[in-house]
């Protein structure tokens, strides 16, 4: 018999391993390429994602090498030859495979998969995933060119293994081991975006992160008791109820009463709630980044109360209708997860149901997804309508496993729509802007976007990232065109008149890039109604968690309905300044399976590190430790009773029979403590336009509130159109600010065509990196065609 050779075996890791490399500089390409394709990078920053993506994949590789060494040396102890090649061959296939696999899922999704593939079965996976994979060239050769290199690879160094070496092995080894001391590089200074941030990174590591992050770290605290909790409490805050934590007496006022009038017939209104799957606000509205793609909604909001900085509370499906509609905290992996633990509390639908008002859910999904079915069912909602019940006559997506398509929904609702017994309570979610964003009559929709870039007059260079998504902005067209089609036919109807609509975005869509990490819950709200006194455009910051009660502050104060006297709602109203401000404090969770972010006053805490929240809905990095110690303080005390939540599994001493009282006008403010950290950083003063002949000239005053000096900036002035497309952008020179200093600076814009009737100026210190924002801007002066109209509020 033949004795073992371990020493050639350790040595012919070594020669098999430049095979393994060039297989991952392939997947690097094909990544790379595949995401940079026919977008709106600009040269230089594709060549920073490709090289941060390789530097990424390099790491990541040696990283991996002890345990790929570990693994692959009983099979490079094989005999034959021919059996160590193949064994080899198909041990570093896997490892290629999973990285292509996580590179596609990306290249889908435009989000890197981590532990949230945890908080779904497998039949969710399958509807999530179903119509999605591409099988385009590209991506089919993203699949087959690293397992061609690696398997060529592996055939050539195979016939070079005598020459192998044990110390560059044991180099290797020791290289890969000392790899875990460095982090990846992720480009924070060089690439411009959390789109181009997320490409360039290493998927597997991104995976294997999120997964260790949220096995090894509960996001909801250890519950504290008796001394522990009083101690959590400030001087202001009284310590959290060991039964009730979220339980407080019920005050939100009524800040949407002054804008309505009264019901023709004295009842108290209908209310319907839409729920749109993707909406954000970056392609919807007025001065939307993209430029809007929903001209009805644009069109309704002109007639509506509109909230321009709303935020929901979720970054996936799974907690808008515990947010939305109860007010409720995210437990663990979100409220709907505890199943059939799921606690009785009061929401709008059984509130609004007891008081004589029917009720009603319209889904063309499978609600047992996220578990919507029990979740509504523990509401008390009357008639529910999804996929399995939604009855024959309407035809199923044949391109996804979601269901019925916002069309077939539409009609849906409207066949009911007649026979609805006032006052009711109406909710329809919409499902077709979800991947795999096909549907039947696509191809006419397609053409509307294209006549739609022609009039949001999208420059030339840009035209190809926006073709490149030409499916997902059909599909925002095409639900947009079918609420057109819900508004104009319920408009004949007698009950539309007493009506109150509510329309806003479960989150925004990720598979159009996204600028910044807000852009996820950055949505739009829209409060319409025959009753409305007069349309309104607000400013405040306000959240998903506000609407419910709100709603029902409006309904008791102005429409004879009670509220409870107490509740667990993490919201506190809707805020209607005309200004830009935040005097909410609420969590948010991009998945199930992540960390929370919080945001209280203008301060944003993710994962652990200190944003400033800015007008035009910007997050600015922040270096204050003050502010940063107060955010952790209420960030920590919403997990202190979310953990006790958890632990008790109620929100209500009366579940969802809440004694009820009338609406009691209080003489309070809706403002958060008066230890809010003063701001510090560099702030513009002020900022003046002036149309001159050249265009417009802006004259700003920037500031430094600290008592040491600056961070360098750089001075930057945006132009957009009226519709929010970028039109110009002008900087200034580099500058440091003396402690507590000020310095004028002034800067001139050209006025194109498309700026003949109106536009719009920003002014912000940004980085002179990436152009970020690093502190507070003025934002939207509005520059009329002849004379400016002054500062920015």
């Amino acid at each position: 018999m033949t004795p073992v050779d371990n020493g050639n075996a350790w040595s012919r890791f070594a020669g098999a391993f430049p095979a393994l490399l060039l297989a991952q500089f392939a997947l690097v390409a094909c990544a790379v390429f595949n995401g940079v394709a026919d977008a709106a990078w600009d040269g230089s920053q594709r060549w920073a994602i490709a090289g941060i993506a390789l530097a990424q994949a390099g790491l990541v590789l040696l990283r991996v090498v002890p345990i790929l060494l570990l693994l692959s040396l009983p099979l490079l102890l094989l005999q034959r030859e021919r059996m160590r090649i193949v064994a080899l061959a198909v041990l570093w296939s896997l490892f290629v495979l999973v990285q292509a696999g996580l590179n596609q899922y990306f290249q889908v999704a435009h989000v890197p998969l981590g532990a949230d593939l945890f908080g779904y079965s497998m039949a969710e996976i399958h509807t999530t995933l179903s119509g999605d994979t591409p099988l385009d060239p590209r991506s089919v050769l993203a699949y087959v060119l690293p397992l061609l290199v690696l398997w060529i690879g592996l055939y050539v160094c195979a016939r070079r293994w005598p020459t192998g070496s044990i110390r560059w092995t044991t180099l290797l080894l020791l290289i890969g081991l000392l790899m875990w001391l460095p982090s990846l590089p992720t480009g924070a200074h060089v690439l411009k975006d959390d789109a181009a941030r997320d490409l360039a990174s290493n998927k597997l590591a991104w995976f294997c992160g999120d997964v260790w992050r949220w096995s090894h770290n509960d996001s909801v605290a250890a519950p504290a008791s008796g001394k522990a909790a009083t101690a959590a409490a400030s001087d202001d805050e009284p310590p959290l109820d060991a039964q009730f934590p979220f339980l407080h007496p019920e005050q939100t006022p009524d800040t949407l009463g002054p804008y309505f009038s009264p019901t023709s017939d004295g009842r108290p209104p209908n209310v319907v709630m839409i729920v749109v799957e993707g909406l954000g606000r970056s392609f919807s509205g007025p001065q939307a980044s993209l430029g809007s793609f929903t001209p009805f909604l644009d069109e309704l909001a002109t007639h509506s109360l509109y909230f321009d900085n709303f935020l929901s509370n979720q970054g996936r499906t799974f907690g808008v209708l515990p947010s939305l509609f109860n007010s409720a905290p995210f437990a663990k992996e979100g409220f709907t997860s505890l199943g059939e633990h799921m606690p009785s509390s009061p929401g709008l639908f059984n509130l609004l149901q007891k008081q004589g008002y029917h009720t009603a859910f319209y889904n063309g999904t499978d609600t047992t997804f996220d578990n919507e079915r029990a979740f509504m069912q523990l509401q008390g909602v009357q008639h529910l309508v999804d996929m399995k019940s939604f009855g024959p006559g309407y035809q199923r997506n044949p391109f996804s496993d979601w269901g019925y398509p916002d069309k077939e929904l539409v009609a849906r609702v409207l066949a009911d729509s007649p026979s609805l017994q006032t006052p009711f309570l109406l909710a329809m979610q919409t499902i077709t802007m979800h991947t795999a964003y096909k549907f039947p009559g696509q191809d006419a929709y397609v053409a509307k976007f294209e006549q739609r870039l022609r009039d949001l007059h999208v420059p030339e260079d840009q035209l190809a990232a926006y073709r490149a998504n030409a499916d997902i902005y059909s599909a925002i067209l095409y639900t947009d065109d079918q609420l057109r089609h819900y508004f104009d036919t319920v408009a004949k109807l007698p009950w539309y008149a007493n009506t109150i609509f509510v329309i806003t975005g479960d989150h925004r869509l990720p598979e159009i890039p996204m600028g910044e990490h807000i852009d996820r819950y950055h949505v739009p709200l829209i409060v319409f109604s025959p009753l409305l006194k007069q349309p309104r455009h607000f400013r405040a910051v306000s959240s998903q968690l506000d609407v419910t009660p709100s709603l029902l502050a409006l309904l008791s104060h102005d429409y004879g309905l009670q509220r409870p006297a107490q509740t667990p709602w993490l919201g506190t109203g809707l805020d209607v300044d005309d200004s830009f401000r935040n005097t909410h404090q609420w969590p948010l969770q991009q998945t199930k399976t992540s960390t929370p972010d919080y945001l209280a006053g203008r301060w944003w805490l993710h994962n652990g590190q200190l944003f400033e929240l800015q007008d035009g809905m910007h997050l600015a990095p922040a270096d204050d430790a003050s502010a940063l110690a107060w955010v952790t303080h209420r960030f920590q005390r919403y997990e202190q009773a979310n953990a006790i939540f958890m632990q008790k599994l109620a929100l209500a001493p009366d579940g969802d029979q809440p004694k009820l009282v009338a609406y009691r006008e209080l003489a309070q403010k809706a403002q958060l403590a008066n230890d809010v950290p003063a701001m510090h950083g560099v702030s513009t003063e002020s900022a003046d336009v002036t149309a001159v002949a050249q265009g417009v000239q802006l004259t700003a005053i920037f500031s430094n509130g600290d008592a040491q000096q600056s961070s360098t900036f750089v001075p930057l002035a945006v132009l957009t159109a009226e519709d929010g497309r970028e039109l110009q952008e002008v900087s200034g020179s580099a500058l440091q600010l003396p402690p507590n200093g000020q310095q004028q600076v002034q800067l001139t814009l050209q006025r194109p065509e498309a700026c003949s009737h109106r536009c719009y100026v920003s002014v912000f210190p940004s980085d002179p990196q990436t152009g970020k924002a690093m502190g507070l801007g003025r934002y939207h002066i509005q520059v009329d065609a002849n004379v400016a109209t002054g500062t920015a509020p």
